[in-house]
């Protein structure tokens, strides 16, 4: 049981084998039609456990599972493998672009924070990076890019925290 789906929580794996053995009898009592609402459910339940648990593996299971079933044919399958695989190559190179240039992102958008003193003009220049970015960017690369500066500066943040220490008397406003 150690090895089966890594190092993720003995309850989940548990939840996937036990939904990997009812539906087989669901099947054969409830039908397809219902079989098959209800593996989608399971599939969303391993979705959106992806913050904790790698999604892939019971996913597949799944899958696999509604072939052997005959919930549907490998031709159905090939089709959407085919018409899903250029925007599942597209999020992988993505991510992974994002994650190369991720010291060069924080450099540049570390010289940009501390060139400018105003708040006012720190929020035009938020909004008009935004607007750069989502006018050449899609969404889920933006979020990338969010993503891989806000850890970054949170490194940062944590490093100088344990450094140096909070100091309560610092002011809040602009004045420097």
């Amino acid at each position: 049981m150690d090895m089966f789906l890594g190092p993720t929580p003995m309850w989940y794996k548990q939840a996937v084998i036990a939904a990997l053995v009812l539906n087989v009898p669901a099947y054969f009592i409830l039908g397809p039609l219902v079989t098959s609402w209800i593996i989608l459910f399971e599939f969303i339940f391993t979705l959106a456990m992806a913050l904790k648990c790698f999604p892939l593996q019971p996913g597949g299971l799944l899958a696999l599972q509604v072939l052997a079933l005959g919930l549907t044919d490998t031709y159905h399958v090939y089709d959407e493998v085919l018409h899903g695989l250029p925007v599942i190559l597209l999020v992988i190179f993505m991510v992974a672009g994002v994650h190369f240039l991720r010291e060069m992102l924080f450099k540049f958008i570390n010289k940009v924070l501390l060139g400018i003193k105003s708040r006012v003009m720190m929020n035009f220049a938020t909004v008009v990076v935004v607007a750069v970015l989502s006018a050449f960017l899609d969404a889920l690369t933006i979020l990338a890019v969010l993503i891989a500066l806000a850890t970054t500066f949170y490194l940062v943040y944590e490093k100088v925290i344990t450094k140096v220490g909070h100091e309560p008397g610092l002011p809040s406003d602009d004045s420097h």
